[in-house]
């Protein structure tokens, strides 16, 4: 299930499933784990065959040292683990890759993250389907190479920002500030970001570098100067086994140096429901609208989603889930002309699939 909400604990967030790592070390002054996840996915899509995959499995080493009585050291190293669906390929890829002081005066890392609004997300609880009313991660795809993250918790609030060192322009601009708190029963989240990337890629096109010689092709990567500007707000409600949640987010996708823009606004609602200590039935829906100056149609994207998960025990986990989508989304894409603006469009479309974890 993607990241919930967990009011002023986005720490332990990052730090989920310490439960079930391995240990490699362990002294008063030094902890060192060796953990990952196992999954295997099986989905199904409207006029497509059944597909087995592997998933986001994944596998890596933490760290956390003491340095002194107020600063301890830590690190995490993590690979992704998958397969292609007819065997042929096998993939290790890096997937983060980071260190960091913890202080009196907040969490500093730096390195290959997972982006502050990513760590904060949303009212959205599904394990496939859902999401399309979340719109930070439209450049971004929620990761940074090169990203300084803070955290500061206080008693009753979590500051949280990052900034993405752009490297001579071979990484994206990413800069973020949210506010995490909570009422009573409320939880609730705010903030928002900047997201540039100089070199988006928006397809190919084939050039003939010499004239002369015109049965010698090659391709050529086409890119534009691609701008996010988002806003999110998040609230989530709790009682008993019943947890409600609400997120709107808005965002402008821009060309720079064009008037192209695509205006969205994206809402989320979805619940869960703890049906026994060791499963949770969850449902939502989203809707994005969407209007772009280039285009003569507007986006309505909407997603429902329904499952549950069962727990096993600590270390394994199983969930199934449907879901179905209708409308148009735009988006930037290859065409002819300098609009580089698309539409994708899904006919009322169901959606299944079944999942099964096993962590350590």
């Amino acid at each position: 299930m993607k990241k919930t909400l967990l009011a002023v604990a986005v720490p332990a967030v990052i730090f989920s499933n310490a439960v079930s790592a391995v240990e490699l070390l362990k002294t008063e002054e030094a902890m060192v784990d060796f953990y990952g996840q196992l999954r295997t996915q099986i989905e199904k899509y409207e006029d497509k065959d059944v597909t087995l995959n592997a998933g986001s499995s994944r596998a890596g080493v933490k760290a956390e040292y003491t340095l002194t009585e107020t600063v301890d050291v830590f690190g995490k190293v993590e690979f992704g683990l998958n397969f292609k669906a007819d065997g042929s390929d096998y993939t290790m890829k890096n997937r983060l890759h980071y260190v960091g002081l913890d202080t009196d005066f907040g969490k500093f890392s730096i390195g290959r993250q997972w982006i502050v609004s990513d760590d904060m997300y949303g009212a959205e609880y599904s394990y496939f389907f859902g999401g399309n009313g979340i719109l930070h991660a439209t450049l971004s795809k929620a990761r940074h190479d090169s990203l300084v993250k803070y955290n500061y918790e206080g008693e009753s609030f979590l500051l949280a920002a990052n900034y993405g060192l752009t490297e001579d322009d071979n990484n994206q601009e990413l800069a973020e500030l949210f506010v995490s708190s909570s009422v009573g029963n409320f939880n609730f989240h705010f903030g928002g970001g900047v997201n540039r990337d100089k070199s988006f890629s928006v397809g190919t096109k084939t050039v003939t570098p010499n004239p002369a010689v015109p049965e010698f092709t090659k391709e050529e990567k086409i890119t534009a100067d691609i701008e996010n500007t988002f806003f999110e707000g998040t609230l989530e409600y709790t009682v008993g086994p019943v947890l409600l949640g609400f997120t709107y987010y808005n965002s402008e996708l821009a060309k720079k140096g064009s008037n192209v823009t695509i205006d969205g606004d994206g809402f989320s609602l979805g619940a869960t429901y703890s049906w026994a200590d060791n499963a949770t039935a969850y449902t939502g829906v989203g809707y994005a609208a969407q209007e772009s100056n280039a285009l003569q149609e507007d986006g309505d994207g909407k997603t429902f989603y329904i499952g549950t998960d069962y727990n096993f025990n600590s270390w394994s986990r199983i969930y199934v889930e449907y879901g179905y989508e209708d409308g148009d989304t735009l988006g930037y894409t290859n065409k002819a002309s300098d609009s580089f603006v698309g539409v994708k469009s899904t006919d009322s479309e169901s959606k299944f699939a079944i999942g099964a974890r096993v962590y350590w």
